[in-house]
């Protein structure tokens, strides 16, 4: 039952981030970047205070209608590198484990959620960032109809899942199984599940 209003709130706090979110103050610009098909999306720095850990999960404009649901790319916060002034994300893209900025990983999508796990410490947290971290290097996982903790390779859901299942036992995929990728972990089961929550979205797209 706790769950479920916390789900409920969550979903409520989406609307409420999206009716506060305008199209109208941020541009993009054209460019022929494999992971910026749509051009560099603009969005306002995070007004709140990040954390080691936090899920970052963004949108392509159009995507659903490829990949199953809305949301189509996870990564999750490691640390604030003050020599260049911005956040670094850990993700897992086609070239592998990798990591960029906070400002890079936004300029990709045109919609962009930021979420927290209900019941984790910081310092859980911290370390679910630092095990995503040890996991540089390692190649895309093609396989997108399985998930696994301590696997050889990870797409990007999968990994950020499999941070918070090592090091805090908490499952953050919504479902089990679907039809749609069967045992597999998709951006948007992240986002849908009743662990996580919203602390700020961004929709360039009103």
């Amino acid at each position: 039952m706790k769950r479920k209003i916390r789900s409920a709130l969550s979903g409520l706090l989406i609307s409420l981030f999206f009716l506060l979110s305008t199209s109208s103050h941020y541009a993009r610009a054209s460019s022929s970047d494999i992971y910026h098909p749509y051009g560099y999306f603009i969005h306002p720095y995070p007004n709140i205070v990040l954390k080691p850990g936090d899920i970052i999960v963004g949108h392509y404009p159009g995507q659903e209608y490829t990949v199953v649901g809305y949301w189509s790319h996870a990564g999750i916060l490691y640390k604030y590198d003050p020599t260049i002034g911005d956040w670094l994300v850990v993700e897992a893209l086609y070239e592998g484990v990798t990591i960029n900025t906070l400002r890079e990983f936004m300029s990709r999508y045109s919609a962009v959620i930021i979420l927290r796990v209900y019941g984790v410490s910081d310092t859980q947290a911290a370390n679910a960032a630092r095990w995503a971290y040890s996991k540089l290097g390692y190649p895309y996982d093609y396989n997108g109809y399985y998930k696994q903790v301590y696997g050889p390779s990870y797409y990007c859901s999968e990994l950020v899942w499999a941070a918070y299942m090592a090091t805090t036992g908490v499952d953050i995929d919504a479902y089990y199984w679907l039809p749609q990728n069967w045992y597999g972990v998709l951006p948007g089961e992240i986002v849908a599940d009743s662990d996580t929550y919203a602390v700020w979205y961004s929709n360039l797209e009103g």
